[in-house]
């Protein structure tokens, strides 16, 4: 017989605390800057970019940020959309390297910075928020009604309940989960490729002369 599932809150399982408020319009720079920022235009732009939930430090924007280093994200934070239009964007990333010179990460507070403890992979919770049940719940208001406006506070997102197996189902998990999201990565080139190759085709027919 099946065991029940036993649901965890996500505040159990991780530190959860609120990005960085500017008080002012972010100056982002071509080059020069001593740190990224994380804003929910530029982290929605790099997985629509690469069809991966891990984000590297790299994809973002550059700033000159002269604030406390307390401000920076770790490696393997898990960023979670704290606000915006019911039913609109709510992805989570995980933020990771593979390049030891990479400039640290300012998040803006559009996102609520999320920390598992030990024994939770990030990407595996990351994986988890990402889940079609989950995101419904999330971007139709979690749980709040009669606003077109989601604000995800850390208290409603501690209280967020989540299926978290084993360390090694974790692992089988996102193994399959990244060959899924190299199959999606594929498909896209290949889709880009065919437009690029009949937008050709299309020219040269417009500029054959009529007979």
């Amino acid at each position: 017989m099946r065991k029940p599932i036993k649901l965890k809150a996500l505040g159990d399982i991780a530190d959860i605390r609120s990005g960085f408020t500017f008080r002012e319009k972010v100056d982002e720079l071509t080059s020069g800057g001593n740190a990224h920022v994380a804003q929910i235009k530029d982290v929605r732009s790099a997985w629509e970019t690469t069809h991966t939930a891990r984000l590297h430090a790299h994809q973002l924007p550059m700033i000159k940020w002269e604030g406390k280093d307390k401000a920076f994200a770790s490696l393997g934070t898990v960023l979670l959309p704290s606000r915006g239009s019911k039913g609109g964007y709510f992805r989570a990333s995980c933020l990771v390297s593979e390049q030891s010179s990479e400039l640290p990460v300012v998040v803006s507070s559009q996102f609520l910075m999320i920390t598992p403890k030990q024994g939770i992979l990030p990407e595996f919770l990351c994986w988890s928020l990402n889940r079609p049940e989950m995101q419904h719940w999330i971007s139709e208001g979690a749980g709040s009604q009669g606003t077109s406006l989601v604000m995800l506070n850390a208290t409603t997102a501690k209280a967020l309940q989540l299926n978290i197996p084993t360390l090694a189902i974790q692992q089988k998990i996102m193994r399959l989960n990244e060959l899924w999201e190299k199959e999606q990565q594929l498909t896209q080139a290949l889709l880009s490729n065919r437009e690029t190759m009949l937008q050709g085709m299309f020219q040269h027919l417009l500029m054959e002369k009529s007979s």
